[in-house]
């Protein structure tokens, strides 16, 4: 068996190896729990890439938790809970990663059907090694900042997001990963 193949097989663990995986387990479960006390407000598909990766993302996001109106302007806060997928089209480690995600979100409405969002949330990955990149660690901050609008008289969304992911500094090496993202969702009643 070649040295490449050999540490190919080292590298490529399970996700139920992962020490990280209760936090996954508690993203399910307070998901389970928020959708008893918080009505969903929208599911999207996000999808995009940068570079040679790829990203699709599939969200569900909350009423807002908190909101406050201004003069013609409203700002409001909620909750994004995700699953999703990272894919390298070349690199010696691991073609994908899956992951899951809480973000919370500040929205910054202009008007009735468009805004501004922004949002900083925790992310578990399936490991720490894709394509090219040594990520260091399953645990990744997700930054998210975006541009949205509601089509008028209709439940759909769509919207551009820019996501950085990156441990923050917790370990090196720390590359952080970087997408361009266009989001369709679907907004419930």
């Amino acid at each position: 068996m070649s040295a490449n193949r050999q540490n190919r097989k080292t590298i490529i663990k399970p996700l139920c190896i992962n020490p990280l995986w209760p936090l996954a387990v508690f993203n399910l479960l307070a998901t389970v729990l928020l959708a008893s006390t918080v009505q969903a407000k929208e599911l999207s598909l996000i999808g995009g890439g940068y570079d040679n990766y790829r990203h699709i993302d599939l969200s569900y996001q909350t009423s807002a938790l908190w909101q406050r109106e201004f003069s013609s302007h409203t700002l409001d806060l909620s909750l994004e809970f995700s699953l999703g997928v990272v894919r390298a089209f070349s690199g010696i480690y691991n073609p994908e990663l899956r992951h899951v995600g809480i973000t919370p979100f500040v929205r910054w409405w202009f008007t009735q059907y468009t805004g501004a969002e922004l949002g900083i949330g925790a992310n578990i990955f399936s490991g720490v090694h894709l394509g090219d990149k040594v990520i260091s660690t399953s645990f990744q901050f997700g930054d998210s900042i975006g541009l949205f609008h509601r089509l008028q008289g209709t439940a759909w969304l769509f919207g551009l997001r820019y996501t950085h992911y990156s441990n923050g500094g917790i370990k090196e090496p720390n590359p952080g990963q970087d997408y361009v993202q266009l989001r369709i969702g679907y907004v419930f009643h």
